[in-house]
């Protein structure tokens, strides 16, 4: 029976890579409630995470998957008309958790997405994909800090993967002295101050409002690429993903 459900995680896995996944992990429910829950700051939630089996009541097994963030394409950011924030560089997450829950059911298991307020990125250290950096980023020994991660629960005992241990930070510091905005120290973001979390506020003073247009430009009324300053810098991050920004001249044609 062991062999088998082994077997079937590495189906698992084998599907979301085929899918476009490019890290797979597995963790106990039991492991990731076990975790405190933290408060999350942004001015649209303010509120803590919830445990996994808020989400799925009979969870034994959680799918961690990462998806990579490959270009400045990736980080845009939409204003639909009603107000909500879309992210077109998440969908892939949305596509892979679908195609893993379709395979988990044909085999006859439960399975459900995680609760929106999951811990996803302590839960990725426990699925042995990467350290929590200085960044409050999940940082991955081969694809730095660019990795969006999905969760996908099930019913289904697999055999979970081992959390990562190493400290990839050290004593490096670039990205907490890097932020333009000052909303970094090691291992906490303030949503206050940060870029990405200040995109739709209206009255930014003229300080922050430059540091937005510099480091979060405007591509249209409704969109803007995300700042990425903090990844951009870490030494983790592949000289591929670095050549792949919005130039400079595109920078300078924000409209606000």
């Amino acid at each position: 029976m062991r062999k088998s459900m082994d077997e079937f995680s590495t189906r698992l896995r084998d599907l979301a890579k085929q899918k476009g996944a490019v890290a797979f992990g597995i963790v106990r429910v039991d492991d990731a409630d076990s975790l405190q829950p933290v408060k999350i700051e942004l001015k649209s939630i303010n509120r803590y995470t919830v445990p996994l089996r808020s989400a799925m009541p009979k969870a034994k097994s959680a799918i961690v998957f990462g998806t990579l963030s490959t270009d400045d394409v990736d980080e845009i950011e939409t204003e639909r008309e009603n107000g909500d924030l879309e992210y077109p560089g998440y969908m892939l997450m949305r596509v892979i958790s679908r195609e893993l829950m379709r395979a988990l059911r044909m085999e006859g298991y439960e399975a459900a997405f995680a609760p929106y307020l999951a811990s996803d990125k302590r839960i990725a250290r426990l699925a042995g994909i990467g350290n929590y950096g200085k960044s409050s980023i999940i940082v991955n020994p081969r694809y730095g800090p660019w990795l969006r991660f999905g969760i996908v629960l099930t019913d289904a005992e697999l055999e979970p993967s081992q959390p990562f241990e190493k400290d990839l930070c050290g004593r490096c510091q670039r990205c907490v002295t890097a932020c333009p905005a000052g909303a970094l120290r090691p291992y906490v973001v303030s949503a206050n101050t940060c870029l990405v979390a200040r995109t739709r506020e209206k009255n930014l003073s003229p300080k922050a409002r430059a540091l937005l247009n510099r480091h979060s430009p405007e591509l249209t009324p409704r969109s803007r690429v995300m700042c990425t300053v903090c990844q951009q810098v870490c030494r983790y991050t592949p000289s591929e993903r670095r050549r792949n920004v919005v130039s400079a001249a595109s920078k300078g044609r924000s409209r606000r």
